[in-house]
């Protein structure tokens, strides 16, 4: 199993902020500023607007998708309590930095990033022992599974300027994602998307490029070709309207449809 690594981005101090709103994307797509910070794109985006919520934000997503990956992996079959505990530890989080209080969400961020890291090594334990086996076909058709699926395919999703090359945060998601679609009998639409900067058959070339260079890493990951099927929208659907840096970033990406064998969709982000 494949472990992810929390950075820490900013000095946590205190703060007030408001956690983003649900059901709009992933985390790269409501925090345009640092986004394009990471990816080197900042242009004109002052860097100095960028407080230390944003740095207990962008932890705190990346612990829950952490948790997320461990679930789908089969922690909630083998570690029910510890899950339980784990996810009513994630919505005290939210709580904390919805209402302002940086200081104990930091504390609590921390906590969780290493109960987290502690389930992960149990979860390899147990399986690698035979000790809790994890029939990921019994339970990967549940709605919530899948829904938690979706969200993490469209989560980090975004590309730099000029560029096809996935996200080394990307292809993490990827690879701990793709062996259990794979063994699912579900499908999925690739969507490549673009941003406004150039002509109409560049931004198109572009961004089914994105889309096929997805297809392309989830089929050396082990995934059936036939389960997927690629489209190109080039900067027609943007997430956000506007033409700073940062908007830009956020343009730039992949959006990822999860069709069970029945035709029904589940509800990703980055729509």
């Amino acid at each position: 199993m494949r472990s992810i690594i929390i950075p820490v981005l900013l000095t946590m101090t205190s703060a007030c902020t408001s956690w983003p709103e649900q059901g709009r994307g992933g985390f790269a797509e409501h925090q345009h500023a640092i986004l394009a910070w990471m990816d080197g794109d900042t242009g004109t985006t002052d860097l100095r607007e960028l407080g230390p919520e944003h740095g207990l934000h962008f932890e705190a997503v990346l612990v829950k998708h952490q948790l997320d990956l461990l679930v789908l992996e089969g922690a909630e079959l083998c570690f029910p309590a510890s899950v339980t505990q784990a996810r009513l530890q994630q919505q005290r989080i939210v709580r904390e930095l919805e209402g302002g209080l940086t200081f104990d969400a930091a504390n609590d961020i921390e906590i969780q990033q290493h109960f987290v890291n502690m389930l992960e090594q149990r979860l390899d334990r147990v399986t690698e022992s035979g000790a809790c086996q994890t029939d990921r076909l019994g339970h990967i058709q549940s709605s919530q599974l899948m829904v938690s699926i979706s969200d993490a395919l469209n989560s980090n999703n975004q590309f730099a300027f000029d560029s096809s090359e996935l996200t080394p945060a990307y292809k993490d998601q990827l690879t701990n994602l793709t062996p259990i679609i794979a063994a699912s009998k579900v499908a999925l639409i690739i969507t490549g998307h673009s941003d406004s900067k150039g002509d109409e058959a560049y931004k198109q070339r572009l961004s089914l490029a994105r889309a096929q260079a997805v297809a392309d890493y989830m089929a050396e990951m082990g995934m059936n070709e036939q389960q997927i099927k690629l489209a190109a929208v080039a900067d027609s659907q943007p997430y956000s309207e506007g033409e700073s840096d940062a908007i830009r970033h956020s343009n730039r990406r992949v959006t990822i449809s999860v069709i069970d064998a029945n035709n029904h969709f589940f509800a990703q982000r980055g729509q």
